[in-house]
């Protein structure tokens, strides 16, 4: 009886350290995820002379995405849009053409959380 308690929580355990680790292993994406996205956020204000072809990229990718890859471009687009303000309103008029077809894809095919974002 011993025995069985003790493997018990042996497992108990385990399963809780498995769970810790898949916690911080989406902390560390999350983290990472929004490390990138500043970067990429930066590089494209800096090439903001190519506003056209960075949006019509985004465009591409945010269609040719599955909806758990919309939400991190809907961010990224969000960080342009609020960093670049200061340097000009080449993105603001670039994702003006884009973002309101791409929201409507979101909130048509997405799930909740997609449509809360």
């Amino acid at each position: 009886m011993h025995r069985r308690s003790t493997e018990r929580r042996e497992e108990q355990l385990g399963n809780r350290a498995d769970l810790l680790n898949r916690c911080d292993l989406q902390l560390q994406r999350c983290f990472c995820g929004a490390i990138l996205r500043k970067a990429l956020s930066h590089w494209c204000i800096f090439h903001r002379s190519k506003a056209e072809l960075v949006v019509a990229t985004w465009a591409k990718q945010f269609h040719d995405s599955e909806i758990a890859q919309k939400v991190p471009l809907l961010y990224l687009a969000n960080d342009i849009l609020q960093n670049s303000k200061r340097k000009g309103n080449e993105f603001v008029t670039e994702f003006w053409k884009v973002l309101p077809v791409a929201l409507k894809d979101l909130i048509e095919k997405g799930d909740d959380h997609g449509k809360n974002v």
